[in-house]
């Protein structure tokens, strides 16, 4: 539609007039909505991501910031996308630390505490990128979420040395360019016998491999590398060729066959009986004691003495967080750490890891669990029924202090693409069984978190391009190994829907958008429920889309089962007086998104099957055109630019119509539209008051 003609009062009582107009639309529009929706379908759709592939050019990602303990041994490989050959430079590489021009790999020690910045640059024939890391030498590992991948939910208790360097590669090749350089050996690597034998036989496991010190060894019939006595050192060097740390999976405490045999415990006195706490087993395997006391601390002195010798980066302790904490065994744990010469990330399992212990972990663990065994189903994941969801656990944690960065609660492994050849739950050999939607809402969680990454999926049988697009979206991937550290938290909670937010570094801010209903459901977030005032830009990362700049709030449809995960930032510089072109554009017509509103009133264009967002305005830029309604799904209005020099608020494009999809969220319009409504009464009503005023 044309501008009005400005008034001589500066456009004030004109400006009202037409945000009245356009309000008075929204409530109509949403009036019949929520009359006609009763009867209408509910709408179940399936979530759109972006199946972008990474360009050619070099682009490095991944963690910024990546912590070592002072005087041991740092390896971290630069995370870059692009096409190899590729070659890496630096520039302020602290003393004793060296990068591999080849392949990108940072090695050496730091002797001191402190913090160094690096510029590191990555080149090919496509171009080159530059970006800043920060080395943290101290006493924290893990500053940012560690992300893997871990054999237990596609091999059980029963990985082979063959099958590890199969996945080991495929993380390498795949997903080690988007910062996933971690490979776990996960659950009874020292049995010969398994997958066959009994885990919680009440009788002593006699066949468990254990060195002259009472030390559990790798099978050899399953890891031949680790003939005469040579441990997992020769695993974890193939391991590290590839760029990748090496982790392994321990139970909590010293071998019941050890304690039988009553054999010395290595570089001390003491002998295991000493250490033993008989009384103290795991309810659900039969391998082990507790330990206490002296003996207690000697004995883990001596496990990861020979896991440090070994190249071990990462040791998941199981049987150590629930049913009980074991306070003082993680004590131990940690000091055997210190003592070890080597950085090695703590990982605790299993849970519910209880809240009370939350004191103890921020300074013991860099990792624990939140959730017992997570596995591939809606109830585990998101069904409001069950209140010991991941998202009831989340919600829990994220009320506790958890420390600084390096201490991160852990919403558990990722049950993803294919399962198997022996997955333990629901099947030996298997696909996930979560919905597309489902996998969606999952990842945005852990990302918001944030939680660790550790893939479950047997990546070599995984052949899925939604899998890959998932799990390199380097947008969400950013979002949870940001450098500021910060812990998500839920700001809005209604009956299926949840709005959370992640304080970013930048004075950026990442929000999830979270639909755990049966229906898809809009959802809108307004600016001041995330602490923040005046115009933010809006991008979206999984369909990795800009929104634009939206002035108080934003929504977006979000299909039943699933979340969306938002970018929201301060707008750039604002633009001269007078106006300028509207950014609120839209990206994709058949998603519902509208098309952009210049700031000379460009008119927002509707979606294939929803209303249109409007066109925002720019700063004192005219009035943006109302965009048009759909059929079924509702667009989002433009948001205000800020007043002009000479002319009063610039004003957002209207509201699409059909705005809602069910009963509820057309009456939360409704609400939203009589806002609208008294806000413009009330600058008409200031407008007329300045035409009375004498001057």
């Amino acid at each position: 539609m044309k501008n009005s003609p400005e008034p001589k009062d500066g456009g004030g009582g004109a400006l009202a007039l037409v945000e009245l107009r356009q309000a008075l639309a929204v409530v109509a529009a949403t009036l019949i909505t929520a009359l006609a929706g009763g009867g209408a379908a509910l709408a179940q759709t399936n979530v759109s991501i972006s199946m972008q592939a990474a360009p050619p050019a070099p682009h490095l990602g991944g963690a910024a910031v990546v912590g070592v303990r002072t005087g041991t041994p740092l390896l971290h490989t630069i995370a870059v996308t692009g096409t190899r050959p590729m070659t890496f430079s630096a520039t302020g590489l602290p003393a004793g630390v060296n990068l591999d021009a080849a392949t990108g790999r940072l090695s050496g020690m730091l002797a001191a505490a402190g913090s160094t910045t690096v510029m590191i640059t990555a080149s090919n024939a496509a171009g080159s990128d530059t970006r800043a890391l920060r080395i943290v030498a101290g006493t924290t590992l893990a500053l940012t979420p560690p992300m893997g991948w871990n054999s237990y939910d596609s091999f059980d208790d029963s990985v082979t040395e063959a099958e590890m360097l199969a996945q080991a590669t495929w993380l390498r090749d795949n997903l080690l360019p988007y910062g996933w350089d971690t490979a776990v050996v996960d659950f009874r690597w020292y049995d010969p016998n398994a997958p066959a034998s009994d885990q919680n036989q009440a009788a002593i496991n006699a066949s468990l491999i254990t060195d002259a010190n009472g030390r559990l060894q790798p099978a050899v019939n399953r890891f031949p590398s680790a003939t005469a006595g040579a441990g997992f050192k020769p695993l974890a060097d193939m391991i590290h060729a590839m760029g990748l740390k090496f982790g392994i999976h321990i139970m909590r405490g010293i071998p019941r066959k050890s304690v039988q045999a009553n054999t010395p415990i290595a570089g001390s006195t003491f002998t295991a009986q000493n250490a033993a706490l008989t009384t103290s087993v795991a309810a659900w395997n039969s391998d082990m004691y507790g330990v206490t006391g002296a003996a207690g601390q000697a004995w883990y002195n001596s496990i990861f003495q020979q896991y440090a010798a070994w190249g071990i980066d990462f040791v998941k302790v199981d049987d150590s967080s629930a049913p009980s904490y074991h306070a003082e065994e993680v004590g131990f744990i940690q000091n055997a750490i210190t003592a070890s010469g080597r950085s090695i990330v703590l990982s605790l399992s299993p849970g519910p890891t209880p809240t009370s212990a939350a004191a103890d972990l921020s300074v013991n663990a860099n990792m624990w669990r939140m959730y017992n065994d997570f596995w591939d189903t809606w109830g585990a994941l998101g069904d409001p029924l069950n209140n010991q969801n991941a998202f009831a656990l989340a919600f829990a944690w994220s009320t506790f202090a958890t420390g600084p960065a390096g201490h991160w609660p852990d919403a558990d492994m990722l049950p993803l693409g294919h399962l198997g050849p022996r997955c333990p739950v629901a099947g030996a050999n298997r696909n996930t069984r979560f919905t597309q939607n489902e996998q969606v809402a999952m990842l945005t969680l852990w990302a918001l978190l944030p939680s660790p990454l550790m893939l479950g999926a047997n990546l070599t049988q995984t052949n899925d391009p939604f899998f890959t697009a998932l799990l390199t979206n380097e947008g969400v991937i950013a979002v949870g190994q940001d450098e500021l550290g910060a812990k998500g938290r839920r700001v809005v909670a209604a009956t299926s829907t949840e709005i959370w937010s992640k304080d970013l570094s930048g004075g950026r801010k990442a929000v999830g958008l979270f639909n755990r209903g049966a229906t898809d459901a809009t959802v809108m977030v307004f600016w001041s429920a995330l602490g923040l005032s005046g115009p933010q830009t809006v991008r979206n990362l999984w369909t990795r889309t800009d929104l634009g700049t939206m002035a108080t709030a934003t929504s977006v449809s979000v299909p039943f089962h699933s979340g969306a995960l938002l970018l929201v930032a301060p707008p750039p510089a604002a633009m001269p007086d007078g106006g300028g072109v509207g950014v609120d554009s839209g990206a994709d017509a058949a998603s519902g998104t509208g098309g952009a509103g210049a700031g000379t009133g460009g008119a927002g264009v509707a979606g294939a099957s929803g209303g249109g967002t409007g066109g925002s305005s720019a700063t004192g830029g005219a009035t943006g055109a109302t965009g048009t309604g759909g059929a079924t799904s509702g667009g989002v209005g433009g948001t205000m630019g800020a007043g002009g020099a000479a002319g009063g608020t610039g004003n957002g494009g209207g509201c699409g119509c059909a705005l809602g999809q069910t009963p509820e969220s057309s009456l939360g319009w409704l609400v939203a539209g009589l806002v609208i409504l008294g806000a413009a009464a009330r600058r008409r009503h200031r407008a007329v008051g300045r035409r009375r005023t004498p001057t």
